[in-house]
């Protein structure tokens, strides 16, 4: 992964996205990383980063009325073993450990509630929403850092 056409990838979503210019540089960042990651631990950068935009919208600090926290909203008496826990390497590992073990889509909800799609609307609306998210990912990185190189 060409980490320039990455972070080049982000600042287009982030604009295209409708984030404000000022939260940019700290927002590609985290979408860079959220890729990063995901590449290193073998689970589609892309579907991580759709992850990340809708759990937080990349935001590093964030906090849930549920207690999930960092930028994938992490729960973390479920996926860190110490209170030095990076969130996004748990953020990936919950997300990789879901869609391994139930597939894609079905994992995704797994991964928003710990429970199935099956007549859940909620789930099923944030499944669908993160794969939205990932087609549109997909494509600006395709015009962008394979046709465009």
């Amino acid at each position: 992964m060409d980490s320039i056409c990455m972070l080049s990838f982000c600042y287009i979503f982030l604009l295209e996205a409708g984030y404000s210019e000022k939260v940019h540089d700290s927002r590609a960042r985290v979408c860079l990383s959220v890729a990063t990651e995901a590449v290193e631990q073998g689970v589609d950068p892309m579907l991580a980063a759709a992850v990340a935009h809708v759990e937080s919208g990349f935001r590093k600090t964030a906090q849930s009325s549920a207690g999930a926290v960092g930028p994938m909203q992490v729960i973390t008496k479920f996926w860190c073993k110490n209170k030095k826990c990076d969130l996004i390497k748990a953020g990936v590992k919950a997300l990789d450990t879901y869609v391994s073990k139930y597939g894609e889509r079905e994992g995704l909800c797994r991964y928003v509630s710990g429970r199935a799609c099956e007549d859940n609307l909620t789930r099923r609306k944030y499944r669908d929403k993160v794969l939205d998210v990932r087609i549109e990912m997909n494509s600006i990185h395709k015009s962008l850092c394979v046709e465009g190189c």
